[in-house]
């Protein structure tokens, strides 16, 4: 329990969901490009 205490922080966390946020955005904008969520399978 201390490793999450000491690693998981506010900090941490905020850069998590803005790191999940880019994804979501570079996802976005593949599809709008290429009209493929994954290369090759749809």
């Amino acid at each position: 329990m201390e490793f999450a205490q000491k690693f998981m922080t506010e900090k941490t966390e905020k850069l998590n969901g803005k790191a999940a946020m880019l994804k979501m955005f570079a996802l976005v904008g593949a599809y709008y490009f290429t009209s493929q969520i994954f290369q090759g399978i749809f």
